[in-house]
């Protein structure tokens, strides 16, 4: 596509009335970062994020009730021993008598939409292996127990995996679904098993990051905490203003402030030591900020402020 000067009021942004006139419902904090004088650091990556619902009550096996999930050939326990996210996961320990042993997740009625993208049960966890053996698969199968797709199956290790599986939902009618992790050969390997989510996406089939009430800004549980669904707000899509103090109590430790840019001493805005650099106006900026010190590692603090629509 060929490019031409006149083609300039493309490249730029112009606020549309509502999202110029949308209140700041989105900050994103930071505290103490030390900024680098020889590497540009992103102190913010602009994005909305994808908004997600993750449908597994206690995910991350922070409660000690495990009546959401059900056994299928081995003995499941909460473990402290081994965590992929919080303190604890899900101790699975297959019987050793064959192939397809460990534990899964009923969901409630699901009812399939005629999207024309279609609808999609997603599901994703993470396995860690007691010892460096072994294999697991994340598996979604209908109400009775027949598989309906399967993750590709990987290798124990003594780290963290995750495994990802879609299933395209019929487009009318409800059922349930069960979303089974389970060894994939026969082997009497114990593993553990973090970060359980199963949503069901309208229009897309994307596999979100984990989701779970706990993980920070913009989560947050439905009910109460480790017992409910919990749900990923939308992210801050358009940044439209901030406030940076940088600590350092020398003037000439400048931090250079870059805005939809690398930050260099040529395109950032310079912040001395010991001052504040807030802005008074709604801006608009929608990719990154980034920052770069002039000298030394000074550190700075402050907020973001923006929107979730752009």
């Amino acid at each position: 596509m060929a490019n031409y000067h006149n083609d300039w009021v493309s490249w730029e942004v112009d606020p549309s009335t509502r999202t110029s006139a949308h209140v700041f419902t989105k900050y994103a904090p930071f505290t103490d970062a030390s900024v680098a004088n020889d590497s540009v650091t992103t102190i913010l990556t602009i994005g909305r994020g994808i908004p997600s619902v993750n449908l597994v009550t206690n995910p991350s096996i922070e409660s000690s009730t495990l009546s959401m999930y059900t056994v299928s050939g081995s003995a499941i326990s909460q473990s402290s021993a081994q965590a992929a996210t919080g303190s604890n996961s899900l101790l699975v320990n297959p019987a050793n008598s064959a192939a397809g042993e460990g534990f899964y997740w009923t969901s409630p009625a699901i009812v399939g939409d005629r999207n024309p993208n279609g609808s999609f049960l997603v599901a994703s966890c993470e396995v860690r292996g007691a010892s460096a053996s072994g294999d697991a698969e994340l598996v979604i199968q209908n109400s009775s127990g027949t598989d309906l797709v399967a993750s590709t199956s990987i290798s124990l290790s003594t780290a963290f995996q995750a495994m990802t599986v879609k299933y395209r939902l019929p487009n009318i009618g409800s059922g349930t679904y069960r979303v089974m992790v389970r060894s994939k050969t026969q082997h009497n390997i114990n593993f553990y098993a973090d970060k359980i989510h199963v949503e069901q996406r309208i229009g897309d089939d994307n596999i979100p990051d984990y989701v779970d009430g706990a993980q920070g800004l913009n989560y947050e549980w439905i009910g109460a905490a480790n017992a409910s669904i919990s749900k990923r707000r939308a992210g801050l899509a358009v940044l439209r203003g901030f406030k940076l103090v940088n600590e350092s109590s020398t003037a000439a430790d400048i931090i250079y402030v870059g805005l939809d840019c690398d930050a260099s001493a040529s395109t950032g805005i310079p912040v001395h030591g010991g001052e504040t650099f807030e802005t008074y106006w709604p801006i608009d900026f929608r990719e990154k900020v980034t920052l770069l010190a002039a000298q030394n590692t000074p550190a700075a603090h402050g907020v973001f402020w923006g929107i979730h629509q752009g």
